[in-house]
């Protein structure tokens, strides 16, 4: 998180464009559409009372699992 999308992020603009393929505009924007349309991106708490996963992770994992098929 502190690496890409801290507000002072740790790495360029270019090598978030060279990981992820795309402006980090359109990335956020991506972030922003699916936690308004689906719970499931949207951060809350777990039966523990921890904090779960940003949306941000989130999407970056579904991205992964998309890319590499894992």
């Amino acid at each position: 998180m502190q690496d890409y999308f801290a507000a002072v992020p740790t790495y360029p603009p270019h090598l978030f464009r060279r990981r992820y393929r795309m402006r980090r505009s359109l990335f956020v924007k991506i972030v922003t559409d699916c936690e308004a349309a689906s719970y499931y991106f949207k951060r809350r708490r777990s039966a523990a009372g921890i904090m779960g996963f940003r949306g941000y992770q989130k999407i970056s994992v579904a991205m992964r699992v998309i890319a590499y098929g894992i």
